[in-house]
């Protein structure tokens, strides 16, 4: 029968764990010796298949696209389980902290299973973003202001040397770096002689 321990009036041993509350909208994981009345028979009949011995196995096991979320609305603690680590966002070209996003700061909320960690910000954005330039990339992912090297590279368009800077008041400032623009040091001289065609007083800005 599909409900033979409500029909006896018998709720029968109810095996202890955590289990997917698919009766329910959220994506959550219900205690069986808290609910036991809507633990469907068959995960009663088979624990070992259903039930975890705790919420995060059963959020990982059955929700793990909504690991965060399923964590918290079964009461668990959604900070526990969060490593510190990054994580790329390929869509924002940035990195996420590996951790819940109402911590707030660079925290984008919990690795997904299919996600690849990373110790620093600076790792994730050289290994899964090496296009963006790297002052840019980790910046934009501490949530922090871009600061550039103050080294010298050639913008081409420009056929002048400037700096690795986004300063207003300083002239010379060309903006950051791309990943791709060679860096020559803190004085023009070096990246002067890489277009040794353009007279010496006319390779800067000023």
């Amino acid at each position: 029968s599909w409900d033979i321990y409500t029909c006896t009036g018998d709720s029968g041993t109810v095996p202890g764990g955590f289990y997917p509350a698919w009766d329910v909208t959220e994506t959550k994981c219900s205690n069986s010796t808290e609910t036991a009345e809507d633990l469907p028979d068959y995960m009663r009949d088979s624990p070992g298949q259903w039930l975890d011995d705790d919420i995060e196995s059963c959020c990982e096991r059955h929700y793990n696209w909504a690991y965060s979320s399923c964590i918290s609305l079964s009461g668990g603690d959604s900070s526990a389980p969060a490593t510190g680590n990054w994580y790329v966002n390929h869509e924002k070209e940035m990195c996420h902290q590996d951790c819940p996003k109402e911590v707030g700061g660079p925290c984008g909320g919990l690795v997904k299973p299919w996600d690849t960690l990373y110790g620093t910000a600076a790792i994730c954005c050289a290994e899964q973003l090496s296009w963006v330039a790297s002052p840019t990339c980790e910046s934009k992912s501490n949530l922090t202001i871009a600061v550039g090297t103050s080294y010298w590279y050639v913008d081409w368009a420009l056929e002048k040397c400037v700096k690795d800077c986004d300063d207003s008041s300083d002239a010379n400032c060309g903006g950051l770096a791309e990943r791709w623009d060679e860096l020559y040091g803190s004085s023009s001289s070096e990246c002067c002689d890489r277009i040794w065609y353009i007279e010496r007083n006319e390779c800067t800005v000023e």
